[in-house]
């Protein structure tokens, strides 16, 4: 896959830090060995996915993969030291292939991304000393690896946005190679050294130190007219795809199809003037487009070799069970015909031994051995069975074409007794290899069921489409089984706007009596009044989304008041902290409310996510489970509330998330209510 030049890593640099400064750091994830993607909050833009992939590629996606189930240390460190810190600027450094994102926190943190060579990802503190790297290396002079100063590779080429027409004539006079493959190694790479050529008509195999000076300065001339959009931001941001006539007789007539080379690119060149572009307003959404889908086929790829690996160990265990088998059988069937050979050759191999056992009284083993050997060579009729005798007096017969061996310190029932005890060993192995076998082969299936349970979830990334949020699903809200919009904060900020902007003066106020707690507000609209059982509900909503919550309590008192009890001016000397407010007069109590969720799918002015008390969810829809106070982290169980509740796909697991309590939750029962 291509990976990124540094003319594109300068588009995306200057794009991320507009986009990215004074965003927070949320979350780091590592879904492949060489990728790790970090969420970002931005201010008035909400969640960003930006993915580095090591030696290859960084933007921010649309198309983030799934969380790995056990994290990987690399980016639980970066969620150690930069959780909640606050990008201050993204920058390239001197043109080369290296983003530098620097984040402060209580201390300044620099993330450095090479896209070089194999590419490494590397947390750096103040002092410009190694955190920790996504690899460890020890190449070309630099040492990276944890507690060591990060050196930047040492400089080469030029500046194409920065470049002097003498740099160029300096550049070809010290040159000792042709003029295309100096201005690649110069920094400008293959693609865009082609093109300065393209448009400046030079003959670019001729020696660079031959290019005459009127060439430099008509080659200087288009490298400036070439990255000047560079110099202004002005970006063309595009994927380009060459188109191919299809040839063949059976599609006469038919439209062209589109195949061939791919490419994305922040410029227009001449290069590609007749391959199909397709135009974006962002690089990075370009090379979002272009990366993703190549990316997603590399994971489910990853997958499958390591799913390979575990089916391979079993399927291994498998083969080497049935040869065993299969050695026993045959094991079986040979020696029982040795055995039988031996007694229908036994005076013929009773007289070989007599002989050998004579001799033995004055000779030994190896003396007797040579004797029969050329014994046997000169004819003698009792030698020509014999193919060898070792120093310990064990024959290796030649009996009607199969070799048979016989110990002459033994007599010959003894040693056919021996091949008939290891035919009757072999077959009483047989049976636990045959349970072996069986045991294995379930394992094998159940490995390969599991895998392809696994590859089936394995998710190609789908693309995050960002909707629209309604005002109301910006904050905590729900409708009560009597229709009242209800509404309620989800932090200090949103509080002040609850009560701020939302609360009139018909509404009524409720929060739950402990530190941490939504302010919530029922919207009296056009009703007479606010039924007994809204606020019985809209009290479920207090409690359920207070820190009872994340506590694990079972249940909570909740208050609630009029709007004119509701003051943000403290008394003379008291202090009110952003998001809360004084309560003045009387409270109504209502006490002991429980702690459990409903989540489900509703139509309120369209199809959307909706939390609250079960009482009012299953009113307005029978779609949806029930939540309490838990064990289960949020991100887990909101996949498993979306697969519940969403099997069409409607809603994304952001949209789920957004609407749970903080903190871990269960399944109440366990079960779909």
């Amino acid at each position: 896959m291509k990976a990124m030049s540094n003319v594109d890593l300068y588009a995306i640099s200057h794009e991320l830090n507009e986009l990215l400064k004074d965003a927070r750091v949320q979350k780091a994830y590592q879904p492949t060995r060489d990728t790790v993607i970090i969420r970002f909050h931005v201010p008035g833009k909400g969640r960003v996915d930006v993915a580095f992939q090591a030696g290859l590629r960084v933007h921010t996606t649309q198309y983030p993969p799934e969380n790995p189930k056990v994290p990987p240390s690399f980016p639980m460190l970066l969620r150690k030291h930069l959780k909640n810190a606050t990008v201050r600027e993204v920058r390239q450094h001197n043109f080369d292939r290296i983003l530098e994102i620097d984040i402060q926190k209580e201390h300044r943190f620099t993330l450095v991304v090479e896209l070089f060579s194999q590419g490494n990802i590397i947390l750096l503190d103040e002092e410009n000393r190694i955190i920790l790297p996504l690899k460890h290396r020890h190449a070309q002079g630099r040492k990276i690896t944890s507690k060591e100063e990060y050196h930047y590779p040492a400089e080469r080429g030029i500046h194409p946005l920065n470049v002097e027409l003498d740099d160029l004539k300096e550049l070809f006079e010290n040159s000792d190679s042709d003029l295309i493959r100096t201005l690649a190694r110069s920094g400008l790479g293959g693609m865009y050294s082609e093109e300065i050529i393209l448009r400046s008509g030079v003959d670019k195999k001729l020696p660079a130190k031959e290019v005459s000076e009127s060439d430099i300065e008509l080659l200087y001339q288009n490298l400036v007219e070439l990255f000047q959009p560079l110099k202004t931001f002005q970006f063309q941001p595009q994927i380009v795809r060459e188109v191919v006539e299809n040839e063949s007789e059976e599609n006469q007539g038919k439209s062209p199809k589109k195949k061939g080379k791919e490419d994305v690119l922040p410029l227009d060149i001449l290069t590609y003037q007749n391959y199909q572009k397709e135009r974006f307003d962002t690089f990075n959404q370009a090379a979002d487009e272009f990366y993703s889908g190549k990316v997603g086929a590399d994971i489910k790829k990853e997958q499958e070799d390591v799913w390979a690996k575990q089916v391979g160990k079993y399927e291994k265990r498998l083969r080497i069970q049935e040869e065993t088998l299969e050695g026993f059988q045959k094991t079986i069937v040979e020696t029982k015909k040795k055995g039988d050979l031996l007694y229908s050759h036994y005076s013929e191999v009773q007289n070989l031994l007599d002989i050998i056992h004579q001799a033995r009284e004055k000779y030994s083993w190896m003396e007797i051995a040579s004797t029969l050997k050329k014994a046997r060579k000169e004819g003698m009729k009792e030698a020509q069975i014999i193919e060898s005798m070792d120093k310990m007096g064990v024959l290796t017969l030649n009996l009607e074409g199969e070799r048979v061996i016989v110990d002459a310190n033994l007599e010959i029932p003894e040693n056919t007794e021996k091949y008939y005890n290891k035919g009757k060993k072999a077959k009483r192995k047989i049976k636990g290899v045959n349970i072996a076998i069986e045991r294995t082969k379930k394992d094998v299936e159940r490995m390969r069921n599991k895998r392809e349970l696994a590859l089936e979830r394995v998710q190609v990334p789908q693309k995050r489409v960002r909707r629209e949020l309604k005002w109301f699903e910006k904050l905590r809200w729900f409708l009560s089984s009597d229709g009242f919009l209800v509404i309620g904060g989800r932090d200090a900020g949103t509080n002040e706007l609850v009560v701020k902007r939302y609360l009139d003066n018909q509404d009524i106020y409720l929060h739950s009596d402990i530190h941490g707690a939504p302010s919530v507000v029922i919207k009296k609209g056009e009703a007479e009044s606010i039924p007994e059982s809204t606020i019985q509900e809209a009290g479920s909503l207090a409690a359920s989304f207070s820190s009872a919550w994340t506590k694990g309590y079972a249940s909570q008192d909740v208050y609630w008041v009029h709007p004119d009890q509701v003051s943000k001016t403290p008394q003379s000397g008291e202090f009110v902290a952003r998001g809360a407010f004084i309560i003045r007069g009387s409270r109504n109590y209502l006490r002991g409310i429980p702690l459990k969720i409903a989540v489900g799918l509703v139509d309120y002015e369209g199809e959307r996510i909706m939390a609250g008390p079960v009482e009012s969810v299953s009113k307005h829809t029978d779609n949806y489970v029930v939540l309490k106070p838990g064990f289960t982290k949020k991100e887990e169980i909101a996949r498993a509330v979306k697969r519940k509740i969403d099997p069409e796909h409607n809603i994304t697991l952001e949209d789920v998330i957004r609407v749970l309590p903080s903190g871990k939750c269960d399944f109440v029962d366990n079960k779909r209510r």
